[in-house]
């Protein structure tokens, strides 16, 4: 309720939640505007393809949103860790990476302590989405080694957008560029990925890369 005694509708307060939250990853600097921007819109493109392609699936046009709010939010765990670690450049040593790899677990922490009960379905694909997004299709991820179906979807979905984002704009490879990651995605070169989002990948791969041009 506002303060003038209007009530807020469930959405108003999602959205609210993750402004909050999204406005706090960006101002601890764990992760530019233009990364969550970016892994935003190609959600919401991917989400939208996978329910086309898939309609058994139970990506309704509801949860097509939900999801893209909360992939605005899926690094919301870094802000509990240290800032040496998350600017360090080049490789991570095991016990660096094991602490990094946690940031995942202390998302879904996070959501669950601002838990109000008020929308479970949203709140529930936001913690599925900070602990699972680094799950890998072929069981290879983390943080619990998931595979295949037991991660889900709205985690598989923004994983991937993740990755994509990363592969293009981490500044790894000097020598990337958009066609090098396509080859890489759709060649598991960066990880299992699941089959049905390669196909969706392959299907709106051109409104995919559009989106570097319309993020400034």
């Amino acid at each position: 309720m506002t303060s003038n005694g209007t009530i807020l509708t469930n959405e108003a307060v999602n959205n609210i939640f993750i402004d909050l939250l999204g406005d706090l990853i960006i101002q601890s600097n764990c992760e530019t505007r233009d990364h969550i921007t970016r892994v935003q819109n190609y959600t919401e493109i991917l989400a939208r393809c996978y329910s086309k392609l898939y309609p058994r699936s139970r990506m309704t046009e509801q949860k097509q949103r939900l999801t893209t709010m909360a992939a605005r939010i899926h690094d919301v765990g870094k802000i509990t860790m240290p800032d040496a670690l998350l600017l360090m450049k080049g490789q991570m040593s095991s016990c660096q990476f094991n602490l990094y790899e946690k940031h995942t677990i202390k998302g879904g922490q996070i959501i669950k302590s601002l838990s109000t009960g008020r929308d479970r379905d949203f709140e529930r694909i936001c913690y599925n989405v900070c602990v699972y997004h680094h799950e890998k299709y072929d069981g290879s991820g983390y943080p619990y080694g998931y595979k295949e179906n037991k991660i889900p979807i709205e985690a598989q979905i923004v994983g991937f957008a993740d990755i994509y984002d990363t592969l293009l704009h981490s500044g790894v490879s000097e020598n990337m560029n958009k066609n090098k990651a396509y080859y890489m995605i759709a060649n598991s070169i960066c990880g299992g990925i699941s089959p049905r989002l390669i196909n969706c990948f392959e299907e709106v791969r051109e409104e995919i890369e559009a989106v570097d041009i319309s993020v400034s």
